[in-house]
């Protein structure tokens, strides 16, 4: 027995071999499919095993379950009124004749019937969500229903409500509309704050018209900000799809939460590319209930121009890191100038909450109460002091606030610009409402340092190192300096108001 068994398997083998050789290619293939079903077979047992510990799903259908029905539609029209294309007047009357001269025959000169502007209504589509199903408070987006003539809330099932009102902010593009809170469902806001790069979210709204739409990702994202100026963003950037009609809805997190209202998409063909912009809740929750409780939003202000500091920047003024903003010129009379703050400080904290960067202090300052006195920390020539500022209402037109922002002539080959004394001709030639100090930009090398820091001929340089700069001759003096060899800061101006501080580094 011993014989015989220890000769099985090599009996197999050979009759395995032999099958295999007259089989051929078939086989083969017979035993490749056995294998791979076998595979299968114990791939979807594995998978059946994890289904069965499976949470990640049923918490998406449960928090879209619980927000879907406080997820609406907003729809807008608008009256718009057109002028008849001349061209496009001859082409139908050539053939169709006019309404007003029906015979068609010849019109004397002089007597053609002239254009008339004609009325069409321009109807658009937005998502919003409930916040408040006691008093009827929807939030969305401002660019939703600007302009509106009339505006319609459909409710999830198809029941539509009539606006009572809609209260506007377009600096953080939010809108907080009013309906008839009868069988409405809402829901909660939460901490966008608290939320970190990778957490799940969820976004709920409308695309292309396709209503309840739901759509996960991820924050891909924290403080985005875009190139649109004189605006208050600090977006939350996600990778759930946002396509047009999800304006105004909410982004919502695992805990069913609203963490954000999505507003808007970087995107080359228009449509999703996994890139989104949501507001977060953090600056929705004071502009929304300052729009219920005033109609219109105030900000606080400090009154001054600000910017960011890069590494040459930051060693120029002896700081020790890039982390603040630094203030770019002071408005007269301001809050800061009160306070006694100078171009070239460089602010690290507002009312105990540290700053980042020029993005975060205006919105920091935007919301705080107006009337306040509240501790700002700054580096001043490498130290770092403090001061109490007494907050004011910003002004109406901040721009003209100042909040956002005969002589010889010189060159700085090195830097990439030529400047002259500023007269009071070439103040008026270059747009200056009054004669700054200081020396204008004549004339900028394409790839050069000045060019690279965006120097552009009519800009006025009013310091360098720190100094202040009259004349062409002075300007040479500086930038020649031995302490100007490896870099100089200057500060400059531009026709609009606008001021910061450049680092040009010399071509060697």
């Amino acid at each position: 027995m011993k014989t015989i068994k220890s000769w099985l398997p090599i009996g197999v083998l050979v009759a395995v071999v032999a099958y295999a050789l007259i089989d051929g290619p078939h086989f083969a293939t017979r035993l490749a499919y056995a294998v791979a079903q076998g595979e299968n077979q114990s791939a979807r047992e594995q998978l059946a095993t994890l289904a069965k510990s499976d949470t990640l799903s049923p918490l998406f259908v449960q928090v879209a379950k619980v927000l879907r029905p406080a997820v609406v539609e907003v729809r807008v029209t608008k009256k718009v009124k057109t002028q008849d294309m001349p061209d496009t007047d001859q082409f139908f009357r050539h053939f169709f004749g006019d309404e007003q001269n029906p015979s068609g025959a010849p019109q004397a000169p002089g007597q053609r019937t002239q254009p008339q502007p004609r009325e069409f209504l321009q109807r658009g589509l937005g998502s919003g969500v409930v916040v408040d199903a006691k008093n009827g408070y929807i939030l969305t987006n401002y660019h939703v229903v600007s302009g509106a003539d009339e505006t319609q809330v459909v409710l999830p099932g198809g029941r539509t409500l009539k606006v009572e009102w809609a209260r506007t902010d377009p600096m953080t593009d939010l809108a907080v509309v009013k309906v008839d809170p009868k069988d409405l469902v809402d829901a909660p806001l939460g901490d966008s704050d608290a939320m970190q790069v990778g957490d799940w979210v969820i976004a709920i709204g409308s695309p292309e018209g396709l209503e309840q739409t739901v759509t996960a990702g991820i924050i891909s994202a924290k403080g985005r900000v875009t190139d649109q100026a004189g605006t208050y963003q600090s977006f939350l950037q996600t990778d759930a799809a946002i396509n047009h009609g999800n304006s105004g809805g909410p982004l919502v997190n695992m805990k069913g939460e609203v963490i954000g209202i999505n507003t808007a998409i970087v995107s080359q063909g228009g449509g999703n590319e996994g890139i989104g912009f949501a507001i977060p809740s953090s600056m929705i929750k004071n502009v929304m209930r300052q729009l219920i409780e005033n109609g219109k939003v105030t900000r606080g202000y400090l009154g001054v121009a600000i910017q960011g500091a890069d590494e040459k920047l930051a060693k120029s003024f002896n700081l020790p890191n890039t982390k603040g903003a630094l203030i770019a010129s002071v408005t007269p009379d301001s809050p800061a100038a009160k306070a006694g703050l100078k171009s070239g400080d460089f602010i690290v904290s507002v009312a105990g909450k540290p700053v980042e960067n020029s993005n975060e202090l205006r919105n920091l300052v935007a919301g705080l109460d107006i009337g306040k006195s509240i501790p700002v920390e700054f580096y001043r020539e490498g130290k770092k002091t403090s001061v109490n500022v007494a907050i004011e209402s910003q002004p109406a037109n901040m721009f003209a606030a100042g909040g956002m922002p005969e002589g010889g002539e010189a060159t700085a080959g090195k830097l990439g610009l030529e400047v002259q004394t500023l007269s009071k001709e070439l103040a008026q030639q270059y747009g200056y409402k009054t004669t700054p100090k200081g020396v204008v930009v004549t004339q900028v090398t394409p790839g050069s340092s000045a060019d690279n820091e965006g120097l552009k001929e009519g800009m006025v340089i009013t310091q360098v190192q720190g100094k202040d700069i009259d004349t062409a001759e002075q300007f040479k003096e500086a930038v020649s300096a031995k302490e100007a060899a490896e870099g100089v800061r200057m500060h400059v101006t531009d026709p609009s108001g606008g001021a910061r501080f450049v680092f040009l580094t010399p071509s060697k």
